[in-house]
């Protein structure tokens, strides 16, 4: 009869093998591009400079995201003017604060409702005041993991001698969910009226988002924890949405593609991640006529019309991929298409 330790042993080697063979029949694909859109409002005419206020916080908001929503609406309105010659310019006035209620606005003599003297505390024709609340929920919980094996008992006496000795531990696992709620507002300075006031949806992620390029090559990068840049990228993409009403803008996307199991999803994962994007896109449409419940293969093929400028065609598939489906990846990708479709430049 074969020692209890060394069948123990042989299991998990048969299950690693298994699992192992079981991987090579997926495949991930990692596509970056990118596009520009055009504004849906514009500014003000004769708005050519414009003054970002210091946002106001939520209850639970870190004060740090005052400036640091700042920071990242000087980095968009400064990427318009550079990519796109949009004419305007940036006051830095961190040191000027104005409330973004309106019955606080009338209280300080900027109301929104009745043309007035215009803003006389600051040099610059158009104010950007926005609202950040970001709460984080902590979940702790447990995990048994393998922590030890001996293939070799008794001081390497083979088996049979108290060999194959598997151990395992119980550990702690920590994950957070952030969501992040932003609105902002471009107030006429001249009249002191709204002009475009934007409050995009609730944004929600967990730890393991991807930090918003816009940091890349900021020294403030260093200052932000893992948490902070998730909270980063939430606050960057409704302020993103929000500057795009107002100019012209660069929407960039990565894409994660992970194939199901059907050969025609995981050939076109792997045309997809060669850039090939016609081939890609055929393979994943014979993968959805197969199956059209494959949601990778739908999101594939939205991933390949995308990146290829197909956009409406994005949109279709980005909504099959979604039926039925709670993935927050596929989500954001048809949420970004709805926003944008109809408004890139050609």
């Amino acid at each position: 009869m074969m020692n209890g330790n060394r069948a123990l042993v042989l299991v998990i080697g048969l299950l690693g093998i298994s699992t192992l063979a079981g991987c090579a029949s997926h495949e991930t694909a990692v596509v970056n591009f990118s596009y520009a859109v055009e504004a849906t409002r514009g500014l003000p005419p004769g708005m050519s400079t414009l003054m970002i206020v210091p946002a106001e916080l939520g209850a639970t908001t870190d004060e740090q995201w005052s400036d640091m929503c700042v920071t990242i609406m000087q980095s968009l309105v400064n990427e318009s003017r550079n990519s796109f010659g949009t004419n305007v310019d940036v006051n830095d006035r961190r040191d000027t604060h104005i409330t973004f209620d309106e019955a606080d606005l009338a209280a300080a003599g900027m109301s929104t409702g009745n043309a007035g003297t215009g803003g006389k505390l600051v040099a610059a024709q158009g104010a950007i005041l926005s609202k950040v609340d970001v709460k984080i929920e902590k979940h702790v919980g447990k995990q048994r993991t393998l922590s030890g094996l001996s293939l070799w008992g008794g001081g390497g006496h083979g088996y049979g001698h108290g060999g194959g000795d598997v151990r395992t531990e119980e550990v702690e696992t920590v994950s957070r969910n952030v969501t992040v709620q932003t609105a902002f507002k471009l107030l006429d300075t001249a009249n002191n009226k709204v002009w475009e006031y934007y409050s995009p949806k609730t944004f929600r992620s967990t730890d393991k988002t991807k930090a918003s390029p816009i940091f890349g090559s900021s020294q403030t990068e260093a200052e932000l924890t893992p948490t902070d840049a998730i909270i980063a990228t939430l606050v960057e993409r409704g302020a993103r949405e929000f500057i795009s009403r107002l100019m012209p803008c660069r929407i960039d996307v990565e894409a994660t593609v992970e194939s199901s199991g059907q050969e025609n999803c995981v050939q076109g994962t792997k045309l997809l991640r060669a850039e090939e994007f016609e081939g890609a896109l055929s393979n994943f449409k014979m993968a959805i006529d197969a199956n059209p419940n494959d949601h990778a293969a739908c999101y594939g093929a939205g991933v390949a019309c995308e990146a290829s400028g197909r956009y409406q065609e994005a949109l279709k598939h980005y909504k099959m991929a979604c039926a039925g489906q709670q993935n927050a990846v596929y989500r954001e990708a048809r949420d970004r298409m709805k926003t944008y479709a109809d408004r890139v430049r050609r």
